[in-house]
């Protein structure tokens, strides 16, 4: 084809390279001239043959000045629905589904069944009787629906459009339906039963039994078959599928979860002859069991997956119009999940609602969660690394599971030193939001140690969860106000029974004051030492050391005098640790343990342990008692005070053993001579 003023073609390449070409669409270049008898922009060309074209090549039409055909051949036919066949007339009706329409029974080689999306030739239903495919069409509302529903299959009970379905819940429709048919015949057994000897449920308890010589005839009706309906296979069958449901999108795991909760609100429970002893072959119960965990996944996938709102919408709607049953009416309101955007729920995680509560139009409303919800908050604000919003939430939502929210609540003080506010970490160690107490009262040693190294460091450990580590992160923050930590720790002692009978607690405690606020460039916790104050200077601080911790049995914001505040406020605040441990020894009953890992706590802050050892002398019982656990621990744990001796040094050991060797009572003198036969046994070492 030319196109131009150029006349026709007689190059033979130019004619040859066009005969090449599969096909030719003329369009006029004019859409306002119908010169050419059309009235429209396209020209469709007769096909004449090929060959004969080939044959008479250097004949060409001219259609006008600017347009001349070349080549034409006839259109190949592509695949299309039946009512769009060009070879055979197609009538058109709302709903005929009895028998074929005039000529719709007929189809060329690429008609497609409207319903089926296969070729005709292989519907099955093309033209049986009472459902008669082939007149089917796309402008007829009841085969626009039969194809909706061909397309969608079991995904219709959820009302989805057509835009709205993609693979993911394509293959949790074919999933859910091959759940449907197993569950349908699991179901059908029991509904059947089973016949069983009733003796062989229930043991029959008749005297007879007892003397085989006697006939009875009182418990014949215990030894008939009665049926059994056992609900146990449907109970197996679905929670197979729940258990793999993980290994599925979360839209997938959606529609099937739903679907199968749909299946259990259908199923009736049926009478046995007596209550069956394993809890999931009773409907009731293992229904509800399995309603439960379906609810608790669901209400998760909600929190945890960003669903388009449409689709939310929809998972909601469809199971609050489910008919539940009695048995199941405790999760009538259970998918009342809350979105992220809710109003209530964004204005406590900005701040701007502490208390979680709000008047609607004169109604009181308040932030109230199933735990599952609340779990997956905290998760899903936990992995995005929102602690502050995290915090506001755990403080403000409400959740019928006290015990389980008050685990979450546990790592507040966590949370907290993650944004680095460490002031309100160290309160919430004796006043928690919503708790009656504090998250301390739920501490052992551990955990303790834990917070205590957080905030005297400003740093936390790696990732979320509340363990010990080697390596730690700091964190940007206001530093915590003088003295207050060390009154936060021993009021935290002071108030918890079973914190201040551990002897690990005070060990710990010590620890922690013997560790330098800084950490090391590989965030590690580095060994401090703390200056030896005078000997007047020690007297005091031991003295006034008694009144404080009497103020702190009673209230926090105890005043510290002067000597804590000085250049020796280290000191001072380790010498009422020290007074602090004598009273912890005075209150406790004998025998003392793990009194050796208390002095090994001090590290090389030996004065320490001499003031300690000097404040018990007088109390002969006690010093017999601190004495003598420390031989026995050095009996049994020889090994570990060696490896010890090791990492700290010659220098270590070198001052440790006279605090003990030089001591007056010979009761403690014996303790040094202990370590330096166990330096003895281990010099190649």
């Amino acid at each position: 084809m030319r196109s131009g003023g150029e006349g026709p073609c007689d190059d033979n390449t130019s004619l040859e390279a066009a005969v090449a070409e599969e096909s030719v669409i003329v369009i006029s270049d004019d859409e306002a001239d119908v010169s050419l008898g059309l009235g429209n922009s396209v020209l469709l060309i007769e096909d004449a043959g090929e060959n004969s074209f080939v044959k008479e090549k250097k004949t060409v039409e001219v259609l006008d000045e600017e347009l001349a055909i070349t080549f034409s051949r006839k259109a190949h036919v592509m695949p299309h629905a039946r009512y769009d066949c060009s070879m055979h007339p197609f009538t058109r009706v709302e709903q005929e589904t009895q028998l074929p329409l005039d000529q719709n029974a007929s189809f060329c080689d690429e008609c497609y069944c409207y319903l089926c999306d296969k070729p005709a030739s292989e519907c099955t239903k093309w033209t049986s009787q009472g459902h008669c495919h082939c007149n089917a069409h796309n402008k007829s509302k009841h085969w626009k629906e039969q194809r909706d529903a061909a397309l969608v299959g079991v995904l219709t009970m959820f009302k989805l459009d057509l835009t709205e379905i993609d693979t993911e819940l394509k293959e949790g429709g074919n999933k859910l339906q091959r759940l449907i048919s197993e569950l349908s015949s699991a179901y059908h057994k029991y509904l059947e039963g089973t016949l069983m000897m009733r003796d062989s449920v229930q043991r029959c308890v008749c005297s007879c039994h007892r003397d085989k010589t006697v006939k009875c005839n009182s418990c014949a009706m215990n030894h008939v078959p009665v049926t059994f309906h056992d609900y146990s296979e449907v109970h197996r069958l679905v929670t197979g599928y729940l258990n793999h449901i993980e290994e599925d999108g979360p839209k997938a795991a959606a529609v099937i979860l739903l679907g199968t909760a749909r299946e259990l609100v259908f199923h009736k429970a049926l009478p046995n002859p007596f209550t069956l002893k394993n809890q999931i072959a009773n409907m009731k119960e293992s229904s509800v069991s399995l309603m439960s965990r379906i609810v608790a996944t669901l209400q998760r996938l909600l929190v945890l997956v960003d669903y388009p709102n449409t689709l939310y919408d929809k998972f909601i709607s469809f199971f609050q119009c489910l008919p539940l049953p009695s048995h199941f009416y405790s999760f009538i309101t259970s998918m009342k999940v809350m979105r992220w955007d809710n109003c209530l729920l964004t204005s406590v995680l900005a701040g701007q609602n502490l208390t979680g509560i709000r008047t609607n139009k004169g109604k009181k409303e308040c932030l109230w969660e199933a735990l599952p919800v609340v779990q997956s908050r905290v998760k899903r604000l936990e992995d995005n690394k929102s602690y502050r919003q995290l915090v506001r939430y755990l403080n403000a939502v409400q959740c019928s599971d006290l015990t389980s929210l008050n685990t979450m609540k546990q790592k507040l003080c966590l949370y907290m030193c993650k944004y680095g506010d460490f002031n309100s970490a160290a309160n919430t160690l004796l006043q928690t939001k919503g708790m009656q107490g504090s998250i301390a009262k739920f501490f052992n040693s551990s955990l303790f140690e834990l917070h205590l190294a957080m905030l005297r460091t400003k740093s936390c450990p790696p990732g979320n969860e509340l363990k010990w580590s080697e390596v730690y992160e700091p964190q940007n923050g206001v530093s915590l106000k003088k003295g207050l930590l060390i009154r936060i720790a021993l009021r935290v002692l002071l108030c918890n029974d079973h914190l201040f009978h551990e002897s690990k607690c005070w060990s710990a405690l010590v620890r922690i004051w013997c560790t330098h606020e800084t950490l090391s460039n590989e965030g590690r916790l580095q060994p401090l030492f703390v200056i030896e104050p005078d000997k007047v200077l020690q007297q005091t601080v031991m003295t006034m050391s008694c009144t404080i911790l009497d103020e702190l049995q009673r209230q926090t914001n105890v005043h510290l005098p002067q000597p804590f505040h000085k250049a020796y406020g280290s000191s001072a605040e380790m010498i009422l640790i020290i007074q602090a441990i004598i009273r912890y020894l005075m209150g406790t009953n004998p025998p003392l343990k793990g009194m050796l890992e208390l002095v090994v706590a001090f590290g090389v802050n030996h004065w320490a342990v001499s003031l300690l050892i000097e404040g018990i002398s007088l109390m002969t019982e006690l010093l017999f008692q601190f004495v003598s656990s420390i031989n026995r621990e050095l009996y049994e744990d020889e090994q570990r005070i060696v490896g010890l001796f090791i990492s700290r040094g010659p220098n270590y050991v070198a001052h440790l053993v006279p605090v003990f060797l030089l001591h007056q009572r010979e009761g403690v003198r014996i303790v040094g001579f202990h370590l330096i036969d166990i330096v003895l046994k281990n010099l190649n070492r």
